[in-house]
């Protein structure tokens, strides 16, 4: 049986407890200012293993690093460059990934065979705690089944991974909702390689033009940093995307209607969702809503086309691979 210790805040003895795991190798999951991560010594090839095996996780795609601030990152780098520390003096802690050339010290699983190393900084006080009490930094995918719904709840990690973690920090629910914004400070231009709470308004006017990438890894192809892949954050529930209005002229199976801002006249048996049409406020309800939509047994989520503005890019990313055809 999983182990699950609520947590107070950063001088909860649980805290001392779950360090003391991950200094021996285990796997901890821990509450973020953005999801539940999955954490291991990030400087252990063994306990970095038990991640991907705990998530099926893909050997081709690399895990972030979690960092209590930016002394600790320069040792996990080969260069630092100025817009590295301008970046985190502004953002960190917070939601934002930077993805650097990682030096020696970071093990080859960390970087799924790449040369780059994703670094953060979370927020979150309890994660700030553990990553100190360790002593090391920690690897940290979110802690769920690979390519499944990203948890925000303590539960969303015990009915994903059950007695694959040592034990769960229950910090409540995360904050933001959405991963973080990763961007992409190895090439010749910034890239942003996965929105998030970071917009990439708030990028460039820290550091001017930033790139966007938007495309999908090929499945076997390594991966510079996490959900890149095409089909990612997927409830079980098949995920559809439709305009808004559109409405479902018949239930097809258990199904539910996710409506943005209004909610169109639905037929008898098909469940009816009215989130706001705000984008900030969707990306922190968005996991738990479809977690709880596959706890119903839904089998069928119609929810409709966010708006193309910027503020809703990373709310569009992760609806796109959601929705993306599961492949054989």
């Amino acid at each position: 049986m999983t182990r699950i210790r609520p947590v107070t805040g950063p001088a909860d003895p649980a805290v001392l407890e779950a360090a003391a795991i991950l200094r021996g190798g285990g796997l901890v999951a821990f509450p973020t200012e953005t999801v539940y991560g999955l954490g291991a010594d990030g400087l252990n090839s063994e306990a970095v293993a038990r991640i991907y095996a705990a998530k099926g996780r893909p050997a081709t795609n690399p895990v972030i690093l979690h960092v209590d601030g930016p002394d600790a990152a320069r040792a996990l780098v080969a260069t630092w460059p100025e817009v590295a520390a301008v970046l985190a003096a502004r953002f960190w802690p917070g939601p934002l990934t930077l993805v650097l050339p990682a030096s020696e010290a970071v093990p080859s699983i960390v970087r799924a065979g790449g040369p780059s190393v994703a670094l953060r900084c979370p927020a979150h006080p309890v994660a700030l705690a553990l990553i100190r009490a360790a002593g090391r930094p920690l690897a940290a995918p979110s802690a769920n089944r690979s390519q499944h719904l990203s948890p925000t709840l303590a539960a969303h990690v015990a009915s994903s991974l059950g007695d694959a973690v040592d034990l769960i920090l229950d910090g409540g629910p995360t904050e933001a909702g959405l991963e973080s914004t990763i961007l992409d400070l190895s090439g010749p231009r910034p890239r942003i390689l996965r929105p998030g709470p970071i917009a990439p308004a708030d990028l460039v006017a820290v550091v001017g033009p930033v790139e966007l990438w938007e495309g999908a890894v090929a499945a076997g192809e390594i991966q510079a940093a996490p959900g890149m892949a095409e089909r990612h954050y997927a409830p079980r529930a098949r995920l559809e995307l439709v305009v808004p209005g559109a409405g479902l002229s018949r239930p097809q199976g258990r199904s539910a209607y996710v409506g943005l801002g209004s909610l169109p006249a639905l037929p008898e048996g098909v469940r009816g969702v009215l989130l706001p049409l705000d984008a900030e406020v969707v990306g922190a309800r968005l996991y738990a809503l479809l977690h709880d939509l596959d706890d119903a047994g839904c089998e069928w989520i119609l929810m409709e086309r966010p708006p193309e503005d910027e503020a809703w890019l990373a709310v569009r990313d992760r609806l796109r691979r959601a929705s993306a055809k599961e492949t054989p």
